[in-house]
């Protein structure tokens, strides 16, 4: 205890706090009984505490002291005290024998117990907001890791808030949604909070969503709403994501204001993953496009003929399946070249690849093999089923206008994997198969197979 007769208060706490000599006079007191009574603590030290007491209590307050330690004797005693100005103070006292036999009070004051319980309460649902923005964006982290779009994130998202928040009514879209309500949401979040350059929150009542839209006090009720946007540089101007969920205690509303922002950034940091993660991809996807894709014809390139054809020559000596290979050859391409001129001959190249694409079918990778040479790889496809390919399209060819220009012809070799084949061989035979249908005339289908073992 100090010198002053003033003993160290609980930190925060509405407990009043005497300490009594064995005699039972005060020998000190806290902050909050100077506070709470009005008395200084020069004023207390040295009186008896039942000085500070309701007429007709001090009997009752000296019996409580004197059975303190006693067996089967309670700890508490109802005292009626009177502050400086004679107003009654009820109050609930609670004593402890020390060593040196004083006596250490507690004194609580009903207002006292009110503000503690209700500190309590508020400690309580901080606690209960922290948890739950910490296990949300724990979720969020791992929503992250399972999706890979912004899309599936705000599904995912959804459903998660609707957990969290035990309502049900929770709503998770990307701005410019069709959900009426989000776009005044979205305008009124920036008329009051300004513009979100990257992510934000505020905790909004019914009040202020009814003053947004009416629309909006009927979808959320009378529950306080934890509003979020995210947004960052890689969306277009004016668009933000919106995020909107309603604790599931009101009392929430105070704390949520602390965590609110710190959920916000975890969403933002997600959408910025997700945004960065699709550009790459699709920038990954476009490189990847461009690296077996014959620039002129938009088919396949030799790079990918070549990648298919050893995949499916492992394929075929693993499980016994077979493929077939055709390759097609402009009749006379030259004579086109040196007549119209280079351009038109691209733009037989490229009439002819969609000739080409639209009849062949999903399985089939069809490609430019070289020159105006063009290769199909057909996919589980026996030979007679391939020369049947080959002559539908040379039919189609023969019987077509290709940049104005009219009588142009395709020849087709056809071969097909054989059991011991490579597929450089069946490639092989393909272009011998070809060069045949060349000297047979053009315009015209051949095909080799497999000479047989002696």
């Amino acid at each position: 205890m100090a010198r002053d007769g003033v003993t160290p208060a609980y930190e925060g706490d509405e407990v009043l706090l005497q300490l009594l000599d064995r005699n039972g006079f005060i020998l000190g007191v806290n902050p909050a009984w100077s506070s709470v009574m009005g008395f200084a603590p020069e004023d207390c030290v040295g009186r008896p505490a039942h000085a500070f007491l309701d007429d007709g209590e001090a009997p009752g307050f000296a019996a409580f002291l004197a059975d303190l330690g006693a067996p089967g004797a309670s700890p508490y005693h109802h005292a009626v005290l009177r502050d400086r100005d004679g107003r009654a103070v009820s109050a609930v006292v609670s004593g402890r024998v020390l060593e040196d036999g004083g006596v250490a009070c507690e004194i609580w004051t009903l207002d006292g117990l009110a503000r503690t319980m209700d500190r309590a309460r508020r400690q309580a649902a901080r606690d209960r907001a922290e948890a739950a923005a910490m296990r949300t964006i724990s979720a969020v982290t791992d929503l992250l890791a399972r999706t890979r779009s912004v899309s599936e994130f705000l599904r995912e998202l959804a459903l998660l808030l609707e957990v969290v928040s035990g309502t049900g009514r929770v709503h998770v879209e990307a701005a410019g949604g069709a959900s009426p309500w989000l776009l005044p949401l979205a305008d009124a979040l920036r008329t009051q909070y300004g513009e979100a350059s990257k992510t934000g929150g505020a905790v909004l009542a019914a009040a202020q969503l009814a003053a947004i839209s009416p629309l909006l006090g009927e979808v959320f009720g009378d529950a306080p709403v934890m509003a979020l946007w995210a947004a960052d540089d890689t969306m277009p101007e004016g668009r933000r994501h919106i995020v909107a969920a309603l604790p599931k205690d009101g009392a929430l509303q105070e704390t949520w204001r602390l965590h609110v922002a710190l959920f916000a950034q975890a969403v933002g940091n997600a959408i910025s993953c997700l945004n960065a993660w699709e550009t790459q991809a699709r920038m990954l996807r476009q490189a990847h496009t461009q690296s077996v894709t014959d620039p002129l014809m938009r088919i396949f390139n030799r790079y990918k003929l070549e990648e298919t054809l050893a995949a499916e020559e492992q394929r075929a000596r693993r499980y016994g399946t077979w493929f077939s290979v055709i390759i097609a050859d402009i009749d006379h391409f030259k004579a086109v070249n040196d007549t119209y001129g280079h351009p038109v001959g691209d733009t037989v190249l490229e009439e002819i690849a969609d000739e080409l694409r639209s009849h062949t079918r999903t399985t089939d990778v069809l490609g430019r093999w070289g020159g105006e040479e063009i290769m199909i790889v057909c996919i589980h496809t026996r030979q007679e089923v391939a020369v049947g390919l080959a002559e539908l399209l040379r039919r189609r060819i023969a019987a077509r206008r290709f940049a104005g220009i009219a009588g142009l012809t395709v020849s087709f070799g056809v071969a097909s994997f054989e059991p011991g084949d490579t597929a450089a061989e069946v490639v092989a035979r393909a272009d011998a198969a070809l060069y045949a249908a060349k000297r047979e005339g053009r315009n015209r289908v051949c095909e080799r197979r497999r000479p047989a073992s002696p």
